[in-house]
């Protein structure tokens, strides 16, 4: 039987799968150790799907069920990452129990603590997919995890307008477990450099510099004047009366107080914040007669 098996590929009657690229077992690679060094995680990479796309196909794209976190450099989020459910549980394990079930779990909602409990692993996989340096793989140097997002439509908000490359890794948690997770990367692309005039040039940097100018907004829920006596008589805990105030005529300035838009005092994750409001319709004023001749 060994006989035959050896002559049957020698004459190629027996087909084999073709082994994956080496870059796509480097980028397997790069995963696996990373969960393992540090969070101590066994993962075994089953498969690496690399593709491209508008921020539009990625959102709606997105698993209701997983958990997003922002990536990009300090201080701004030029991607995500997207945790699949039973591998966001088993990193929780391997830090909380010491290692992680032999079998799927059940999971629970998503918590601050869930999340922040991921950095470890997105940051050891950035960094060796940084080392790589590989053709085709989006700027990954200088790129950390950072905040969670709420979910798919927070994200698609967030993100900014481009193009980006994904990473999606198939992993089995655990060798032979049976449990399986998935973990996406997307990471925004260089815009390419297009081919215009200088005077086109100068006009799209100045535009591109007047948008990301800061803007400073304030909400006012009203204003009165008082005199310098009663405002030294105000103290911590201190009720003010606002007659004929309500929390949807607050009114959104600019620096030089001028009004911007109405808007609704709220809040949103535990933080205050405005919406905005729709503009109010008009009112049709009664045509006036045109006047006759006397």
């Amino acid at each position: 039987m060994m006989l035959e098996s050896v002559l049957r590929r020698l004459v190629g009657g027996e087909t084999r799968a073709a082994p994956p690229p080496a870059s796509e077992g480097a980028l397997g690679l790069a995963l696996a150790r990373a969960a393992q060094d540090s969070i101590g995680l066994p993962l075994v990479t089953l498969s690496v799907a690399r593709g491209s796309e508008e921020r539009a196909q990625l959102v709606a794209g997105l698993d209701a069920s997983a958990l997003l976190i922002g990536l990009g450099p300090p201080g701004a989020i030029t991607g995500l990452a997207a945790i699949e459910p039973q591998l966001r549980c088993a990193v929780v394990e391997s830090q909380t129990l010491g290692a992680p079930r032999g079998s799927a779990v059940t999971p629970g909602p998503v918590t601050g603590t869930e999340a922040a409990m991921m950095t470890p692993l997105l940051h050891g996989l950035l960094s060796r997919l940084a080392a790589l340096d590989m053709p085709g793989l989006p700027p990954i140097r200088d790129v950390r995890p950072g905040q969670r997002l709420p979910d798919a439509r927070a994200a698609g908000l967030i993100l900014p307008e481009a193009r980006y490359g994904r990473l999606s890794f198939e992993v089995e948690i655990g060798p032979g477990s049976g449990r399986f997770g998935h973990l996406l990367l997307a990471l925004s692309e260089p815009a390419k450099a297009a081919d215009d005039t200088g005077a086109e040039r100068w006009q799209r940097a100045l535009r591109e510099t007047v948008l990301q100018a800061p803007a400073e907004l304030e909400a006012v829920l009203h204003r009165w004047r008082v005199s310098a006596r009663e405002a030294e008589g105000f103290a911590p805990g201190d009720l003010v009366m606002l007659p004929g105030v309500n929390l949807s005529a607050v009114r959104l300035e600019d620096a030089r107080g001028r009004e911007v838009a109405k808007v609704r005092l709220g809040q949103r994750a535990g933080l205050r914040a405005v919406r905005l409001a729709p503009p109010e319709p008009q009112e049709d004023l009664p045509e006036i007669p045109p006047r006759l001749p006397g």
